[in-house]
């Protein structure tokens, strides 16, 4: 049994971390674009890797959960709750808000022609640094949770 459990919190660490990267770097790279060639290739890259941290928040959700069965804890630890409710609530405001606003964004950069950034894009950029912002600070959360389990 403690072979498994090692097992599935290397895959539960790794998951997190190929998840994370991509989490901080790339809102750095598209606030970095100064035209629209570059926020056309922010978007491309976006696409690209933002495959991973899906696959890596799945694999969180199911490696810790079977992390709390297999050590019997359940849902008995408030860190381990709050961790799970913040976690969720991550998934919530990237799927439900950020990944269609990011959509949005990307559609309007592909269909705009001239160098300059679009006028229309300064809104939702706006909105999408402020929900990455907020998926950041609340990542940060479950981080300190997850290390240092008050």
């Amino acid at each position: 049994m403690e072979a498994m459990e090692t097992t599935l919190v290397l895959i539960h660490v790794l998951a997190a971390i190929i998840g994370i990267g991509p989490a901080f770097v790339l809102p750095v790279i598209t606030q970095s674009a100064k035209t629209s060639s570059q926020l056309k290739f922010a978007y491309q890259l976006n696409d690209k890797i933002n495959k991973y941290p899906k696959a890596a928040g799945i694999t969180l959700l199911v490696t810790g959960i079977l992390l709390m069965l297999l050590d019997h804890t359940g849902f008995t630890k408030m860190w381990l709750n709050i961790s799970l409710v913040l976690f969720v609530l991550i998934e919530i405001l990237i799927i439900g808000f950020l990944d269609p606003a990011m959509k949005r964004a990307a559609h309007l950069i592909r269909q705009h022609k001239e160098e300059g950034i679009p006028e229309d894009y300064l809104p939702l950029a706006s909105k999408i640094n402020a929900l990455n912002r907020i998926v950041q600070v609340l990542t940060v959360l479950v981080i300190m949770l997850m290390v240092i389990r008050p």
